[in-house]
């Protein structure tokens, strides 16, 4: 008998400290079929940026193929302050009819306006029933997805579930990790040789910020500007102070990061060779841009980005299981991690989870 699936791994601060998140978080499409063209694609973008609003989360990239989909999420601690009804009412309009906004317009101003017990009630818990799916990773990914699905069930005729099994999630430390993250992310479409320039991809986060979109900038912003100092106290709104910061600068420091990061390369063991760009490639965008001041990026396994669990520093890494010892990791449990291995040992990048030099 197959047994429950386990607890996703959160940040275990959130609930506890004033502090965000970032996860990477992967999902494919059941039996890895390519189902996603480019109406399924730019749908799922639109929803994506849709419920980002509704949530309050940021995407601070992500990346749309034709059987799977990879988004880095910074998850914000959940607002203490409470959202007015027009507040709400005004997140809602992104979601839902006119018809039904207006309905739910009526419901909370004669619930609002009663005295008694059972109307206050009433009124706490049809405000709680959209609130709740706030400031939450896992219930952001849960109404993408079934909406999606919906979507895409009505759109082909078809039936039943559209993703294989559950997603995945790395929990991913501020700075060099998240950097390293993003650009693996953007990099996807190259991989895969369906383009020779991730600007020329239209469904990832990158392509998207050169194509001038400002949600897609500010994401790449956030992931890019030195904001180390501004998130050690407060870190969501630190985040969102971006506007300090030259978009051409910082576009051209993650260019080069992507081509430094994309070059292709063979296998160690396989002799494989990865798709990428070429040495000559790489040299010609350095000699364009002058520059290379951020932290060194590392050439990172597939298997560490999905598989990992947590990614970051040795610290960050040692910190997280300290404190999930006793619930979501066993309490006798030795070690916390170990380093990346290969071309990554230079990287100072940590992962929870040891995996084999040799994996897929």
């Amino acid at each position: 008998m197959l047994g429950m699936a386990k607890a996703r791994l959160l940040a275990p601060w959130t609930g506890v400290e004033d502090r965000s998140a970032i996860y990477h978080v992967v999902s494919r499409v059941v039996g890895r079929e390519f189902l996603l063209g480019r109406a399924e694609k730019e749908q799922f973008v639109k929803y994506m940026r849709l419920y980002e609003a509704f949530c309050g989360v940021r995407v601070l990239t992500y990346c749309i193929m034709s059987n799977h989909f990879h988004i880095l999420l910074e998850v914000p601690p959940a607002s203490e302050r409470e959202l007015s009804d027009a507040a709400l009412l005004e997140k809602l309009e992104g979601l839902y009819s006119s018809q039904h906004v207006d309905l739910v317009r009526e419901q909370l101003a004669v619930l609002s306006r009663s005295r008694t017990p059972e109307g206050r009630e009433a009124y706490q818990n049809l405000r709680e029933s959209y609130t709740s799916r706030m400031w939450d990773m896992g219930l952001f990914m849960k109404t993408l997805k079934q909406r999606f699905t919906s979507w895409y069930n009505k759109k082909h005729g078809r039936r039943g579930t559209l993703w294989e099994a559950r997603y995945k999630s790395v929990l991913v430390e501020n700075g060099l990790a998240a950097r390293t993250m993003a650009a693996y992310i953007d990099l996807n479409p190259v991989r895969a040789g369906m383009v020779k320039d991730p600007k020329d991809y239209r469904w990832c986060g990158y392509g998207e910020a050169i194509a001038g979109n400002t949600l897609a900038r500010n994401g790449l912003l956030r992931v890019i500007s030195e904001l180390e100092s501004d998130l050690s106290n407060d870190g969501w709104s630190g985040a969102r102070d971006i506007t300090r910061y030259d978009w051409r600068s910082v576009a051209g420091r993650y260019r080069l990061i992507l081509f430094d990061d994309g070059v292709e390369s063979s296998g160690e063991l396989s002799g494989h060779k990865r798709r990428g760009f070429t040495s000559e490639a790489v040299e010609r965008e350095e000699k364009r841009s002058g520059q290379l001041s951020v932290a060194e990026i590392a050439r990172c396994k597939t298997r560490y980005f999905i598989d990992g669990a947590v990614l970051g520093s040795q610290q960050f890494v040692e910190d997280v299981v300290t404190s999930l010892k006793g619930s979501y990791l066993p309490a006798n449990r030795k070690g916390s991690g170990g380093r990346l291995g290969g071309r990554m040992k230079s990287s100072n990048l940590w992962s929870l989870r040891k995996l084999a030099e040799n994996g897929v």
